[in-house]
């Protein structure tokens, strides 16, 4: 009894998780109510209440679950056998792919940094989106791979190109090749590596 009823509690957040992403997408956070997200979600609107105690908490958790989904993606090519510079290279593609794959996680992430949301998950001394990805290019510049410079700069070089990549992508304005992406990946590890 208590795996049907964890098989249909992940079944019902999983539909509340991606009818958020969809709506949020289209209308924004302020834009989209909590009884739209149960429409859309087929449930009912207490239903959603039974797992989340707000909005806020909805997003936030939603946030979490995004940024877990995205990791075991991004990194699955990560070996540690790899060269950096190739472990440089897959991340940002595989970030890249997963963001032209699942267009309303990028328009929730692009949401949900240029909102309070975020000092709800980072506290004001952490670099923002300090995840694996901000682990992986601060162990690059501590191995001496990559220029010694901030965080925040790194950051904003590497992570802004995939997400520029990518909605020039989705919006029908770059067609997603496998060798501009590697041409693309290769002028910014040039600009930055030690």
């Amino acid at each position: 009894m208590n795996v049907q009823l964890s098989t249909e509690t992940t079944t019902k957040k999983r539909a509340i998780y991606e009818s958020t992403l969809r709506l949020i997408k289209e209308f924004g956070f302020h834009g989209t109510p909590m009884s739209q997200i149960a429409q859309e979600a087929g449930v009912a609107t207490g239903t959603i209440y039974h797992y989340f105690t707000s909005k806020d908490e909805l997003i936030v958790e939603l946030y979490h679950d995004v940024r877990e989904r995205m990791q075991q993606v991004i990194f699955k090519d990560n070996d540690l056998g790899l060269p950096y510079p190739d472990q440089f290279t897959a991340v940002w593609m595989n970030l890249v792919k997963y963001y032209v794959q699942h267009p309303e996680v990028l328009g929730f992430l692009e949401q949900f940094f240029s909102s309070p949301y975020v000092k709800d998950v980072y506290p004001e001394d952490r670099v923002c989106f300090q995840d694996e990805v901000s682990v992986f290019l601060k162990q690059g510049v501590q191995d001496g791979h990559i220029k010694p410079l901030d965080i925040n700069i790194i950051s904003a070089a590497y992570i802004g190109t995939v997400s520029a990549t990518a909605k020039r992508n989705i919006h029908g304005r770059f067609a997603l090749k496998e060798e501009d992406l590697k041409k693309m990946v290769a002028i910014i590890w040039d600009g930055i590596k030690n």
